[in-house]
Formats: structure tokens, C-alpha cells, sequence
């Protein structure tokens, strides 16, 4: 309920940008989900922590996607998701207009963030089927979100339209 006076976040959550899916076997889930008329674009690779992994993402229609994602490191945290969960929906990722505004505005709602700053993804990081010059992101731990991992990104900078192969 909002009290008269009560300002809330300034910070924006844009768009929700994509479901990730982790999955064993990349190839085999990628080729199912094209037998599906899902379009891919080109694997990413993200092998350093706290990321390790590779994505492939699908649109799914005018709005939204899905991300097969699977580790690069048998005890990355989606090879340990895997492990512990098997198969399934691993997180959701949310587009932020300004992520640093958002992390202090959710702390303070009783939100808990798994690293203490942004992390800069690698130059050359797409998001979905989009290429900015630079990407941020960070991700609410499940426990202070009802068992659903937020990951948050923030794209920065000229942000360049990727097709799909």
C-alpha cells in the first residue's frame, strides 16, 4: 500500500529480457527447441566466474525470450543448479535503466544481492540479440526473492541489434 508522500524506486525495471533454462546437453536441447520454430542466435561463452557458462537464446515472438544455458565448469553455480535441481528454469533476467540505483533501492526493500557490486561482463557480451558496449549485471539470491533467482542487467553505452544465424 503506498502511504501519501511515499516516494518509490527511482530506478526502472525496463523490460523483462529472457527465462534461462539449464540444461545438461546444450546441442540436444538448442536442436529440440529449433525443432519447436524457435530461432537461435550465436552460442555465448562466459567461462569466468561468477558466470561460467554458455547461453544460446531464442526469441519468442515479438517480446521475450528463452536462454538455454549450460555450465563451462562442472562446479560453476549452473553445474551445481544441475546437480542439486536437475533441468529447468534457473532464473529470470530483468532489464534495469540504472542497476546501482535499483541494488541500493531493493536493499532496502529486504532484497539480497549475491555480489556486493555490479559485475562487468567480458567487452563483446551480448544480451539476448542485443550488443551494448558494455553490461552489468547482478542477481537477487533466491532466498530473499521466494526461491526465484532475479538476475538484473543493465546495458550501457551505443547498444547494437545482433541477427540470428
Amino acid at each position: 500500500m503506498r502511504l501519501s508522500g511515499e516516494s518509490y524506486a527511482m530506478g526502472k525495471v525496463l523490460e523483462m529480457l529472457t527465462i534461462n533454462l539449464a540444461v545438461n546437453d546444450l546441442d540436444q536441447a538448442v536442436e529440440r527447441y529449433r525443432k519447436l520454430g524457435l530461432t537461435k542466435y550465436p552460442p555465448v561463452h562466459v567461462p569466468e566466474p561468477p558466470t561460467q557458462l554458455t547461453d544460446v537464446s531464442m526469441p519468442t515472438g515479438d517480446s521475450g525470450w528463452l536462454s538455454l544455458i549450460a555450465p563451462t565448469e562442472p562446479d560453476s553455480p549452473v553445474g551445481r543448479y544441475l546437480d542439486k535441481r536437475g533441468q529447468g528454469i534457473y532464473s529470470i533476467v530483468l532489464r534495469v535503466d540504472n542497476l546501482r540505483e535499483i541494488m541500493e533501492e531493493w536493499r532496502q526493500a529486504g532484497a539480497e544481492w549475491l555480489l556486493e557490486e555490479p559485475y562487468e561482463f567480458p567487452p563483446g557480451t551480448p544480451c539476448t540479440n542485443l550488443l551494448p558496449d558494455k553490461l552489468i549485471g547482478n542477481w537477487l539470491r533466491p532466498s530473499s526473492m521466494h526461491g526465484v533467482l532475479l538476475e538484473t542487467l543493465e546495458l550501457q553505452g551505443e547498444i547494437r541489434t545482433l541477427e540470428p544465424e
